[in-house]
């Protein structure tokens, strides 16, 4: 069931719920000595959850020229007590403290956000989240510029539909199992349908049936909010959606496309003042737009995200 306020998370700050739900998930996972790890990592826990929380309860009473940095950190402490219920002793090492994400650290002339580049290191927070998080290794490519990202995220769509673009189309309704694609309108944009069906191909089709150019899908299980990557959910929608390209980044779960766009900015915010500024007050780009609107749909998406995976692992 999707949760649209953040219940879960204020029943997960008080230690004694806490101690319960990290305990149930490490028998789940077969952890051995469960209850004696829940009981050392359960004030943890709810200190990630408090502070990051607060960054992000913050940066929504701050102006927006420094938001970026707040819901970056707000979000980062939220993944670590995340990564306390996947694994016991994180920290277990050094190497994944760091953020796991460069970028160039000086801006060309005539810079353009959107089309700006982050890399994924081989160490660090970001590769080790993916992978214990989501079973997902990032490393198809190490790097993404900003508007592949930006593009994948549904509630960004009508932005770009004012700008005469259409990155994203409907797989399903929130808890729809049976739904169908039209394969003109795929076809039009040069996506095959054996491309589409690879992105099936982590989830159990029951029925896939080609009927009058239409693709007839039944899925076992309906996609899940949040934790369905290649297909991506809009909140204000309520509904999936996948890119029309066939080679995105598509393989990044939506919470860790936040937090690659957050940590962008927050450099941006904290190194590149003058274009930043400039962004807002001269507002000479097409970019002030895009960001302006990721700022907010960020701000209101991070609680939600971090609340259906925890809810996912009980």
């Amino acid at each position: 069931m999707l949760q649209n306020n953040q219940s879960f998370l204020t029943f997960l700050q008080s230690v004694s719920n806490t101690r319960n739900y990290l305990m149930d998930c490490y028998e789940k996972q077969a952890i051995s000595d469960a209850k004696s790890k829940a009981y050392r990592n359960s004030e943890r826990f709810c200190y990630f959850l408090e502070h990051g929380r607060k960054f992000i309860a913050t940066g929504k009473s701050s102006p927006v020229t420094v938001q970026p940095v707040l819901y970056f950190y707000g979000l980062g402490h939220l993944l670590k007590a995340c990564l306390l219920v996947k694994d016991p002793d994180y920290p277990s090492s050094s190497k994944v403290l760091a953020h796991g994400l460069s970028t160039r650290k000086r801006k060309k002339q005539n810079y353009s956000f959107s089309q700006d580049e982050v890399k994924i290191q081989p160490q660090g927070l970001f590769a080790y989240a993916c992978e214990r998080l989501y079973e997902s290794s990032p490393f198809r490519s190490d790097k993404a510029t900003m508007e592949e990202l930006m593009q994948l995220l549904p509630d960004m769509q009508e932005i770009y539909q004012w700008k005469g673009k259409e990155p994203l189309f409907q797989v399903a309704e929130l808890n729809e199992k049976s739904f169908e694609i039209p394969l003109s309108h795929i076809f039009d944009h040069q996506l095959t349908e054996r491309k589409v069906k690879q992105r099936f191909a982590n989830y159990q089709v029951t029925r896939w049936i080609k009927n009058n150019n239409v693709l007839q899908i039944e899925l076992k299980e309906p996609l899940k909010p949040y934790l369905s990557h290649p297909f991506y959910f809009s909140s204000t929608k309520q509904a999936f959606y996948t890119p029309y390209a066939r080679d995105t980044a598509d393989h990044l779960p939506e919470m860790m496309i936040h937090y690659m766009l957050l940590y962008n900015l927050s450099m941006i915010c904290r190194y590149e003042v003058e274009w930043w500024m400039d962004l807002h007050h001269i507002r000479d780009t097409s970019d002030y737009a895009l960001l302006t609107h990721f700022i907010a749909l960020t701000s209101e998406e991070t609680e939600k995200m971090v609340q259906q995976w925890l809810i996912a692992q009980k």
